[in-house]
């Protein structure tokens, strides 16, 4: 009996299970449909080709462009040094100064004769408005090694005058931080620009004629510059 009644449910059972498991797949297959699409790595390398503005990356808005040209810096010789340097060279440490131009090509010029140059160093030196190029000679431990130096070499130096022994840090405060070529707008160039001399030209003749004929106080004036 039992067996007979488990036998006839098993049917409408699987009936029910197998319309519920149909149901189920038709209801994802319609969700899946309203999905949003989402692209693939290789549809975003392959597909449209977008196109950029010539201002990407420079943040117009938030940094206006500038008309500003930069000045170059100026030509220094290859022993020209910076107030790094100077520092770097030691708090004790002592060298000879050699002399002082205000013209750097004349230092340049004294640099290129000597077979020594390596051992010498330039940098310019600002005291008030007035500025000059300091050339120096060597790295001292002691002010006693550098008078020995002064005393027993030639600097070919005019009116047979010596180098005299200074601190690096004497220096440091007359040294600008900053190229006097930065601080100063670039000079306007007007080289090769020829001398053009203004004619006046046949039209302009009977145009000032008018204009004299139209004047009546100059012809009163006329006597007055005869009287002289």
């Amino acid at each position: 009996m039992m067996n007979s009644l488990q036998s006839r449910l098993w049917l409408p059972s699987a009936m029910i299970a197998l319309a519920l498991f149909l149901s189920c797949l038709l209801l994802v297959g319609i969700k899946g449909k309203n999905l949003i699409k989402q692209a693939s790595i290789q549809e975003v390398f392959t597909g449209e080709t977008h196109e950029f503005s010539d201002d990407l990356g420079q943040l117009a808005k938030i940094v206006p462009p500038t008309n500003y040209v930069a000045t170059p810096p100026e030509n220094h010789g290859p022993q020209y040094r910076t107030v790094d340097w100077l520092k770097a060279q030691g708090s004790l440490a002592w060298t000879l100064q050699v002399f002082s131009s205000i013209d750097e090509d004349v230092v340049k010029s004294y640099l290129v004769q000597r077979n020594d140059k390596e051992q010498f160093a330039y940098f310019l030196y600002r005291e008030g408005e007035s500025t000059k190029y300091v050339v120096i000679y060597g790295n001292f431990v002691t002010m006693e090694l550098a008078l020995g130096v002064s005393n027993t070499m030639d600097f070919g130096l005019l009116n047979s005058a010596r180098a005299a022994p200074e601190k690096f840090l004497t220096y440091v405060p007359h040294v600008p931080l900053i190229e006097q070529a930065i601080d100063q707008p670039p000079p306007p160039k007007y080289e090769g620009v020829p001398d053009i001399p203004v004619t006046p030209e046949e039209s302009e003749t009977p145009i000032d004629e008018g204009l004299s004929e139209k004047q009546p106080l100059k012809e009163a004036e006329t006597p007055v510059l005869d009287l002289f």
